[in-house]
């Protein structure tokens, strides 16, 4: 049987942005550009089963990055550049990899008794979590919510084809 968890990790790293940053698992490491995967609700039964037996589930995580951040004030100029808003942007670069994936069919690998229907974030944008000052330099704190909906037909009793 496939471990999910370690089929979101493989699935995950095949982002570049993911695969070149530290990446921890339902552990918190704050340093800046690092990203921990954190679970929360793994295999979750959205319903009672199906006649057949297969039941439609839900497997929830959040990435976590942290990113440094900057006290300066914003430059009221056009061609200046601000730290904060380019960290951000690289973590909206994570969470619109995670969508065109949905897009485009490409999901991590459950399994064979596992269809994926759906690969999704619960927001169009990170989640701004706070700032940590206690450490050089401080970090802001994102949060990516991420939804994988899916068939479980690993209890089916009977099969009509």
């Amino acid at each position: 049987m496939i471990d999910k968890n370690q089929a979101v990790i493989d699935y995950l790293i095949t982002c570049e942005d993911i695969l070149n940053s530290p990446l921890y698992f339902n552990l918190i490491d704050a340093k800046d550009n690092t990203i921990q995967i954190l679970t929360t609700a793994e295999d979750k039964a959205l319903s009672k089963p199906f006649i057949d037996g297969s039941v439609q589930k839900r497997y929830t995580f959040n990435l976590i990055t942290f990113k440094s951040i900057s006290d300066m004030e914003i430059i009221k100029s056009s061609d200046y550049s601000n730290e904060n808003v380019d960290e951000l942007q690289d973590v909206q670069k994570l969470l619109d990899w995670v969508i065109a994936q949905d897009d485009l069919g490409n999901y991590p690998d459950f399994g064979e008794e596992c269809t994926i229907d759906s690969i999704d974030t619960t927001t169009d944008v990170p989640r701004f979590d706070g700032i940590n000052t206690e450490i050089t330099p401080p970090l802001a704190m994102y949060t990516i919510s991420i939804v994988i909906e899916y068939l479980d037909r690993s209890r089916v009793i009977y099969n009509n084809e």
